[in-house]
């Protein structure tokens, strides 16, 4: 009788070992799926709808000027974060091919699914800044080209 006791014992040990392995698992997979599983996508549109939800999310935007890296981050209080970094310059004369590699944050209100680069305004870091400094540099230089037609126009005015 004894020897049955123990035996039930070793069985209910295994089954409570068995229990404790089993949650620990169910519990180590949805800590991955919460907090590190990214979504790949695709499409813009797939990116939209996780941006939109705020669900981690990977996209890269290959258009004919460049190409960019969008990385949903998750929830930033009630806002949305996605980091923005510019991986390849392609052609054109936008002169963005010296900040290849840089980064930023852009933080949008949940439920927006957008280009985030397209909104300066909401994003900050050096990728941001030095596509401002390029903005200025060229918007100074078509001042400077154009100034003289610029002062025949206001002279006409008066």
């Amino acid at each position: 009788m004894k020897k049955e006791e123990e035996k039930s014992g070793r069985i209910v040990g295994l089954l409570e070992i068995s229990l404790i392995v089993l949650i620990i698992l169910i519990g180590g997979v949805f800590i991955y799926i919460k907090y590190f599983y990214t979504i790949e996508c695709k499409s813009f549109e797939c990116f939209m709808n996780n941006m939109g939800e705020c669900k981690k999310a990977t996209y890269i935007n290959d258009e004919p000027e460049a190409s960019w890296e969008y990385e949903i981050m998750g929830k930033d209080e009630e806002n949305c974060r996605v980091d923005v970094k510019l991986l390849l310059a392609k052609k054109g004369e936008l002169g963005i091919d010296k900040v290849v590699g840089y980064g930023m944050r852009c933080i949008y209100p949940s439920g927006s699914g957008v280009y985030p680069e397209k909104d300066l305004d909401k994003c900050h870091g050096r990728l941001k800044e030095e596509l401002q400094r390029i903005i200025i540099d060229k918007l100074h230089a078509y001042i400077i080209e154009n100034l003289g037609k610029v002062d025949e126009a206001l002279n006409k005015a008066v």
